[in-house]
């Protein structure tokens, strides 16, 4: 639609003497693109840093945080060759730390240094930090809890249920269920300081139904463009969507792996992007999906499911390895139950 409505505007606007009809009709098709422009990073990022870290506020550090990475069974070679496809294990941990704050995690992303930045459901920032010459988690992270835009914590389900990633140039984007939303934080110029500011609302209506509240915005993709994934399943599957400059959702997609597969994490590279899906059901438990396309084609997948370690993974983000591969992590969320754990998987594409 967006092309035909700029080639429209492009035929308008070659008229050599156009009549005020012509210039009024070439406006308003200016307009009507102009409304159906993509939400672009470089354009939203000064604003939302000004808004995010004002001048004059301090810097602000994140609390030191001793986490212990302790190596789990990836369990039996034949189930991994089964369940891999164009990808292999590199690491699986299970992370822990005496924090009673740490866990919970939702969202992942890859720092510059190959570092990880991961936001838990209880609104905190954690950094796990990688070894860059082992690619295995080195015990040194740290935690901090995100503030509105009046400065106040943002605690409790309603206000602190953050769930989605998207980390570029310093610059976090976040997404929240419940009151569904999406806040940017300028860690790089405050640190933990960093306010909310606001990139979007997204109590929306898809397929004619509400968004559940525990059902919201749980995958950011970040390129130039902002991609919305929600972890919400219509007749369709789980919808994926554009955002707007206008705060609004467009070019809406629907994925469905089956088998109570719903959308709970993804990530953008520069030759492609990757899905994570998750299940649950009393009888078989959780279940991972993830799937990695390159041009459009999927190039690589993993199904994670018992004799495998499994738990509700919900993070996904690319990296590299030590080798120079393409990395994949995820990480799970545990839900702050002690019957639950906190992992950290590893995979390497082929």
């Amino acid at each position: 639609m967006r092309i035909a409505l700029i080639c429209l505007g492009l035929g308008l606007t070659a008229c050599a003497a156009p009549e005020a009809k012509d210039v009024q009709t070439s406006q308003a098709a200016e307009t009507q693109i102009e409304a159906t422009a993509p939400w672009r990073f470089e354009t939203a990022a000064p604003a939302l840093r000004a808004a995010s870290c004002p001048k004059g506020t301090a810097f602000e550090r994140a609390q030191s945080l001793s986490i212990t990475a302790t190596e789990i069974d990836r369990g039996p070679i034949e189930a991994q060759a089964e369940a891999l496809n164009g990808m292999s294990f590199a690491g699986a941990w299970h992370l822990t730390a005496d924090d009673p704050n740490f866990g919970g995690l939702s969202g992942l992303d890859t720092l510059r240094s190959g570092s990880l930045l991961a936001i838990s459901d209880a609104g905190a920032w954690v950094w796990i930090g990688i070894d860059p010459e082992t690619g295995t988690p080195d015990g040194i992270g740290s935690i901090g809890y995100m503030k509105g835009a009046d400065g106040s914590y943002l605690s409790g389900k309603r206000k602190g249920d953050a769930e989605g990633l998207a980390f570029k140039d310093g610059l976090a984007l976040v997404s929240f269920e419940r009151n569904h939303r999406i806040k940017a934080f300028d860690l790089e110029g405050c640190g933990v300081g960093a306010l909310a500011a606001k990139v979007a609302d997204l109590n929306v209506k898809i397929e004619g139904q509400s968004v559940p509240d525990n059902r919201g915005a749980e995958a950011l993709s970040l390129g130039s463009e902002l991609h919305v994934g929600f972890e919400m399943k219509t007749n369709k599957g789980s919808p994926n969507a554009l955002l707007l400059e206008t705060g609004e959702l467009s070019d809406f997609m629907f994925v469905d792996p089956g088998e109570l597969y719903a959308l709970t994490g993804a990530d953008f590279t520069e030759w492609g992007y990757a899905d994570l899906y998750r299940a649950y059901d009393p009888v078989r438990g959780n279940r991972t999906k993830v799937k990695v396309h390159k041009s459009g084609d999927l190039m690589a997948s993993a199904t994670l499911k018992p004799p495998l370690p499994v738990d509700n993974f919900e993070g996904i983000a690319f990296g590299q390895s030590p080798e120079g591969k393409t990395r994949l992590w995820l990480i799970s969320d545990n839900n702050f139950n002690e019957k639950q754990r906190t992992l950290l998987f590893a995979f390497d594409l082929d």
